[in-house]
This record gives C-alpha cells, structure tokens and sequence, in this order.
C-alpha cells in the first residue's frame, strides 16, 4: 500500500526510502491552496501529515516518525529499548521547542540577536545537547550502539542545518564526541540516499 506524506518532513522520507515503503512524497508551498487543504485534512490543523492504506489522515512529526520507524524496523527491539528512543526524541524536542523563539521571531535585529544568543557555549542550546551526549555511550555510535533507529536519524536531520553558518555554527559538535560520531554514523549509513534526495522548495 502506498503511503502519502504531506511534508517537508525529511526524517519520514528518509525512513521510506531505507525500508522499501513507497512513498507519494507531497511538498507544498507556504500560503497555497494545497497547504491550506492539506491543513483542513489534518486531524490537528497541522503538516507534516501521513496518509495510511486505510486513507485515514494521521498528524504529528514524532508520531509519524515513531510509526514509519516500527514498520521499517529502524526503532527497538524491546519496550525498554524504544522507550529509551522515545526519551532521546523528546528531550530533542525540547530543545527545538526552546530554539522556537528564534524561528517564529519576525523582527530581523531580534531574531540575529537570539540566534547568536542560542549558539553561545553556555547557551539551552547546549545544555540540551549535553543532555542528548549523556544518554550515548562509547560503546555506539547510535543510540542503540550498532543499531540504528529512527532517533538517530532524527537528531541528524535537525543537526544537519544547524551547522551551517547561517543557520547555527559549523564547530557546533566539536565538544560533543558522542554526538559527532553518532551524526557522522548516521550520515554514511544513508549516504546513498543523500546523494540523490530531492531538494526542498525554498
């Protein structure tokens, strides 16, 4: 059965595409037609959404995410294991509700002021991140050591912009080992994907 994401939503199209699910992948511009209807489809009034086999719209990044990752198998293997990865998502969760001001703010001068302010060594930003350091170990590089899951996977699509100039700092790891090999893990695990995934609409 086919399923349909209406998102930019880069974790689920990542999770398709390891674990063989065909996927209607639907971008859709802000302010359209298509977004306002996808919106009205949405049981939450929200993107990104997941179109099941049955039709049945569902909503909800991280409840999407934890779904595609069962079925593909990328997610644990025992209660213990995925509430370990359900622990990691939302304390990274956490953090991108935190950095939320930065996104939503619209003036130009407040919003260069509380980025830089976010990317400050003592920054939330990286107390969260050393957080998310504490629950890996050396024995990995992914959370569930040789495993990897849709947790890792996710952390690597936020991290990923987020070291960049514009939208983060480039050495934003660099005091984060576990982190680090955790991202560069999870980046060569998919690297065929990357070379070919679609680019996003600005």
């Amino acid at each position: 059965a086919r399923e349909a994401v209406v998102s930019t939503q880069s974790t689920g199209r990542i999770l398709c595409s390891l674990g063989g699910v065909s996927l209607e992948d639907v971008r859709v511009d802000r302010g359209s037609v298509e977004l306002r209807e996808a919106l009205a489809a949405s049981p939450g009034g929200c993107v990104p959404t997941l179109q099941l086999p049955t039709n049945e719209v569902v909503c909800q990044s991280l409840a999407i995410t934890r779904y595609l990752g069962a079925i593909t198998g990328y997610c644990g293997s025992t209660p213990i294991e995925n509430l370990k990865l359900d622990q990691f998502a939302e304390i990274l969760y956490d953090l991108i509700a935190a950095y939320d001001t930065v996104v939503k703010e619209t003036n130009p001068v407040s919003k260069e002021r509380k980025k830089k302010e976010a990317f400050k060594n003592d920054s939330y930003f990286y107390r969260y991140l050393g957080h998310l350091e504490a629950l890996l170990t050396d024995d990995g590089p992914f959370l569930l050591q040789a495993k990897m899951t849709w947790a890792d996977i996710v952390i690597m699509s936020f991290l990923e912009l987020k070291q960049t100039p514009n939208f983060g700092r480039e050495d934003l790891l660099a005091t984060f080992p576990r982190l680090s090999a955790q991202y560069n893990a999870v980046r060569k695990s998919i690297a065929g994907y990357l070379k070919n995934r679609p680019k996003t609409p600005k």
